[in-house]
């Protein structure tokens, strides 16, 4: 299939909710890229990250979410990614400084977000760095909508350590007081955070990121919800399984929206491109 035509097939394909039943709702998605089921995919140049991106993208541009938010992209995928989705959507540039990454096909923002150009503005935005010698961030921005005056919205995504221990306290412990800073100066503007959290909503440092915040993940809060299963697949097996529980979430401030539904999406061409899972939800303002 062409990228046209892969952009049709994901518009009609049996996971459904592809169109949302709301012009009102806001869909929010969250996808990590860098690897497949495949073990080759542990090096960049093992197999086509061309045609992994191209099938991505044919899916973000079929589900068309307002705000986009993926992880783990390198220099290699981030060029491919804008051109394919330049049509819809742009992503606020974040300003790297003086940054090193430890790793040589990650000197940029490895947690990029985008947006509907045509739907918002962009107002402000800032990255962070967790740990110098590491991949692990946020960005966030503030946008303006251009078809609802007066309303705002912010979205933060992130990529947290993959282990679920004291190594992912200082990243929690920044992301946090970022929210809190965010929280007060825009207490009335709905917050979204997607990303790959690396750990389960059970866990103290999931508890301690959204103290006092009044946030949770969409999966929890929703109407309609896939539950907190994890669909993915492990690297070297191509089978879909369910043997763990979520650790990509979108996180949501459940005093300004509802949870409408939330999303965990399978489908056979897109297991071949990410050994996560994209996943979405829909919202609408309280």
């Amino acid at each position: 299939m062409n990228f046209y035509e892969l952009i049709e097939h994901f518009r009609k394909s049996p996971m459904g909710d592809v169109k949302k039943t709301d012009d009102s709702l806001v869909r929010v998605m969250s996808s990590n890229l860098l690897h497949t089921s495949d073990r080759r995919s542990l090096d960049p140049e093992a197999i086509p990250y061309e045609d992994r991106m191209e099938i991505l993208c044919a899916f973000y541009l079929a589900y068309q979410p307002d705000f986009l938010g993926v992880q783990e992209v390198s220099n290699l995928t981030e060029p491919l990614i804008q051109q394919h989705l330049d049509s819809v959507y742009a992503t606020p540039k974040a300003n790297m400084g003086d940054y090193i990454y430890h790793r040589i096909d990650y000197q940029q923002n490895a947690t990029p977000i985008f947006y509907n150009k045509h739907k918002f503005e962009l107002i402000d935005t800032r990255f962070h760095l967790f740990n110098v010698k590491g991949m692990w961030s946020y960005q966030w921005a503030l946008y303006a909508s251009k078809k609802r005056p007066g309303k705002k919205y912010i979205h933060m995504n992130l990529h947290f350590y993959p282990e679920a221990d004291e190594r992912q306290l200082p990243g929690v412990e920044d992301a946090h007081y970022e929210l809190i800073h965010l929280r007060r100066m825009y207490p009335n503007v709905p917050i979204f955070v997607t990303g790959d959290y690396n750990m389960l909503h059970t866990g103290k440092y999931f508890e301690y990121l959204f103290e006092g915040l009044n946030m949770t993940s969409g999966m929890l809060a929703a109407e309609k919800s896939d539950g907190i299963l994890c669909w993915n697949h492990d690297l070297n097996n191509t089978a879909r399984i369910k043997n763990m529980t979520a650790i990509d979430h979108a996180s949501v401030t459940t005093d300004l929206v509802d949870v409408k539904l939330h999303r965990i999406l399978l489908d056979e061409e897109l297991c071949k491109t990410s050994d996560h899972c994209p996943m979405f939800i829909d919202v609408k303002e309280k």
